[in-house]
């Protein structure tokens, strides 16, 4: 990955007012380059930026749903646990860490724990310290409070990076809060403002998104900036970047044909047996967790740092609406549901679009999508290809198209020394249609192999009539029909052979065991998976209301908005990016005057 990070002089800068913009004197604005990676051993869909601490150089998760900086001890048990990318060696991705010894009298302990628990599982513990931070290569050194990781870890199968957090100072990990990052540059008068500007752009693309410290970049945003405020909490607090959603939509892609949908009236029952699916297990995704729950994996992201649960709930803003206005909305073309608060975090460091349950299987019967072995939406490549979800926020003020076709999760590939590709450039989504790659063997004993055998294009689950724990295969059997990812398989993902005796069939055509899905979709068991020519994983998950659950607009929704983070104003500054647009205005952002 090649990073080259910039330092821009302005002639031009914007002040953001209504709407309206006047000429500032020449000033000076960091730029730091955002990295795409989409390797799914990263977790898919991951933002990284590269930082300086005293000299020593590392990459991070840019993360907007966190509000703490942090990083790992070199030499720590954090650098020794499972999952650690300290030095590179497992999964040939180096992210870092720091070593305060190298960095002498540079570094400050200021006497303070570290203790972060996140959702996924991971777990930082360590202590805060300040040390002279560089977002960019050659630019000035600023002394801010980071958290240094010495032991904790991440849960099994999942990888371990710094976590760049930019969010909100009362999202802090901390009771006492601190100037974190971008409230620390204001402070320092490195930039004028607490406030960036974020342009992620397409993950398919090679070029590098931008961070704009104090400023943005109007080369990216398609239209103008229109403001969605920031919404508090029900304890009175702005912990996180959350503004008001008021609509979603499934609409065909600008110049594409209008075509035969159930968009004018989405049906919730739809046609899809499978809806009334049990719970079926726990999905671990690299960062952050997701569950399988009902129809799709669901999303226990309700809060990105659990040390502070009251600050997830956003319940004083629900409107609960009738039945039979639920109806007309969705009648209207708006698929919103009703099951959670109508708001809506914005948060890099998750790479999903979370929506609600309702919303998520309203998607479902109109794409026809159902759920993989491990609850992924899958659905036919070709029923995505021209379609839109719009995004509206703010009453509609702001409105952000996301083609479906950007949502397809990365493939993933196996772990381990000796892995295919370890140490080739980190692979991109796969293109509709594309074929799967075949990859094979256990997966370092985390779930992730297959104990199945392949046998003329089937899998077999090993334990007829019992319940078999062997499968939890996600796809290293590479059957004729493409990539099995018969995950969880507990008695076999039966191709049309009653394989089951008695024990658990979850999608087979189960003659007298507890039948799970049973007979999908008049396949007879044949369950899509990822893989299958022609079927397209989609990163689209429900949320969960219990816990305050939110939607969410992770990275895969991201990539297609230009965003100014204003903390002075409480307020995000919103609208479409340009695709895929190459030139550079680099613009200082003043805060329109709060009413």
């Amino acid at each position: 990955m090649k990073v080259t990070c910039s330092l821009i002089r302005l002639s031009g800068p914007l002040l953001v007012l209504s709407g309206q913009v006047a000429a500032q004197d020449k000033i000076q604005l960091e730029v730091s380059q955002v990295m795409k990676v989409t390797d799914a051993i990263q977790g898919g869909f991951r933002p990284f930026m590269e930082f300086t601490v005293a000299g020593q150089v590392m990459k991070g998760l840019l993360d907007t749903g966190s509000s703490d900086w942090t990083m790992p001890e070199t030499g720590s048990d954090f650098c020794k646990s499972d999952g650690q990318q300290c030095d590179g060696i497992t999964t040939g991705f180096k992210a870092g860490s720091f070593d305060p010894a190298g960095a002498g009298a540079q570094v400050r302990d200021v006497n303070q724990p570290l203790n972060a628990t996140f959702t996924g599982g991971a777990q930082f513990v360590g202590k805060f310290i300040e040390a002279p931070l560089q977002i960019t290569p050659g630019g000035k050194a600023v002394q801010v409070r980071m958290g240094l990781v010495e032991e904790g870890g991440v849960v099994a199968g999942q990888t371990s990076f710094p976590v760049l957090g930019v969010g909100p100072v009362q999202g802090e990990s901390v009771d006492n809060n601190y100037p974190n990052v971008p409230a620390r540059f204001k402070e320092t008068n490195d930039s004028k403002v607490n406030a960036f500007g974020l342009h992620l752009g397409d993950f398919r693309s090679p070029e590098n998104g931008t961070l704009v410290w104090g400023g943005f970049d109007a080369a990216k945003v398609d239209g103008k900036l229109k403001a969605a405020p920031l919404v508090r909490n029900n304890a009175g607090d702005l912990p996180s970047f959350v503004v008001d959603l008021s609509s979603v939509r499934l609409v065909p892609s600008k110049g594409s044909p209008e075509r035969d949908s159930t968009q004018k009236n989405p049906s919730r029952g739809g046609n899809n047996p499978s809806r009334d699916n049990k719970k079926a297990g726990t999905l671990s995704e690299s960062g952050d967790e997701t569950e399988s729950a009902g129809k799709f994996r669901r999303s226990v992201l309700a809060r990105k740092v659990l040390n502070r649960p009251q600050r997830a709930s956003y319940d004083h803003t629900r409107r609960p609406l009738s039945t039979k206005n639920l109806m007309r909305r969705q009648r209207d073309g708006n698929i919103l549901g009703n099951d959670i608060p109508p708001v809506v975090l914005l948060d890099t460091g998750v790479p999903d679009l979370i929506l609600s349950e309702e919303t998520v299987n309203t998607i479902s019967d109109m794409l026809g999508a159902q759920p993989g072995p491990e609850g992924e939406f899958l659905t036919d490549c070709n029923r995505i290809k021209g379609m839109d979800v719009v995004i509206g926020m703010n009453k509609d003020a702001v409105k952000i198209r996301v083609p479906l076709d950007s949502l397809i999760a990365p493939e993933e590939p196996p772990r381990g020394p000796g892995a295919p590709g370890k140490n080739e450039p980190l692979p991109k989504a796969r293109a509709l249609g594309g074929s799967p790659r075949n990859y094979g063997g256990n997966q370092d004993g985390n779930g992730r192999g297959g104990n199945g055998q392949n046998e003329n294009g089937r899998v077999r689950g090993g334990n007829e009539g019992g319940n078999n724990q062997g499968g939890n295969n996600r796809g290293e059997n590479n059957n004729k029909g493409g990539k099995n990812r018969g995950g969880n398989n507990r008695g076999g993902n039966n191709r049309g052979e009653n394989n089951n005796k008695g024990g658990k069939n979850r999608g087979g055509n189960n003659q007298g065991g507890n039948d799970r899905g049973g007979n999908d979709q008049g396949r007879n068991g044949n369950q899509r998976k990822v893989g299958d020519a022609g079927v397209c994983n989609l990163r689209i998950g429900p949320a969960s209301d219990q816990g305050g659950g939110t939607a969410i607009l992770g990275a895969p929704a991201m990539q297609h908005m230009y965003v100014v983070f204003d903390m002075d104003s409480e307020v995000l500054m919103m609208a479409q990016a340009k695709a895929n647009e190459t030139k550079v205005d680099i613009r200082e952002y003043v805060p329109a005057q709060r009413k």
